[in-house]
């Protein structure tokens, strides 16, 4: 079994141990990953089935903290005690396990202050390390997620100026001037559809899916189809209900 690296007397010296929180409403889950994390410096304080039950021992005085959390069920509100524990407590870490991404969620998670966001299908040996990291300050989410935020923070001018230049917007913003049938195929492209299936849908060729898809891109200022869905999964929401002409 691997295990996370012992911190040596030195680093227990200057900081307060590690004290970290389990919550998981399956019990056998739970049981289970506390079982894992005995073996590891990440052993639990406490491990319980609802947040409430440990967001009383994560509070300013707490030290570092680790809280591993299911966020599958209350997404958004446990983004919101999220946002509300790190302001409060600076060191407390929160990590966040997932039956499968869903890319809103994983933007909304960021933006909360999680330190990581990751299935619970992976490895215990993956989750160890990942606790390792996110305790030397490193945030773990997909890298498409990180690459578009960077992005959208590195050019809001640009994206400003292209909102404005692309003349009347056929669906509410904030659209990027996408027409009925771009933002169709964009929705497409969050659900993961490929061109094909994109082409049979709308009963289109697929040399046309590609040029409206390469037209969206250049819209959206999205590298790829991967970030193009992350962008359409923060942006179109308010939208869904809108349909081909």
């Amino acid at each position: 079994m691997a295990r996370s690296v012992e911190p040596s007397p030195a680093d227990h010296a200057a900081v307060r141990p590690i004290r970290t929180f389990l919550v998981e409403p399956n019990a056998l889950l739970r049981e289970g990953l506390r079982r894992i994390l005995s073996e590891t410096v990440y052993a639990p304080s406490l491990a319980a089935g609802s947040l409430c039950e440990v967001s009383s021992q994560c509070g300013p005085d707490s030290g570092t903290v680790v809280l591993i959390t299911d966020a599958s069920r209350d997404h958004e509100g446990l983004c919101r005690q999220t946002k509300l524990l790190k302001e409060q407590n600076p060191n407390a870490k929160v990590v966040m396990l997932v039956e499968q991404y869903d890319l809103a969620h994983v933007l909304t998670a960021f933006r909360s202050g999680a330190d990581a966001y990751l299935k619970k299908s992976i490895s215990y040996e993956v989750l160890v390390k990942s606790l390792d990291l996110v305790l030397l300050g490193e945030a773990i989410f997909p890298s498409a997620i990180i690459e578009l935020l960077r992005d959208q923070d590195a050019r809001p001018e640009q994206n400003n100026q292209a909102s404005a230049s692309e003349g009347p917007q056929e669906i509410t913003p904030p659209t990027k001037g996408l027409s009925v049938r771009e933002t169709v195929i964009l929705r497409c492209l969050m659900d993961g559809d490929s061109n094909k299936l994109i082409a049979r849908k709308f009963d289109i060729t697929e040399a046309t899916v590609k040029v409206h898809v390469k037209a969206i891109l250049r819209k959206i200022q999205a590298k790829n189809r991967t970030q193009a869905a992350i962008w359409a999964a923060s942006h179109l929401s308010a939208s869904r209900g809108a349909t081909v002409s």
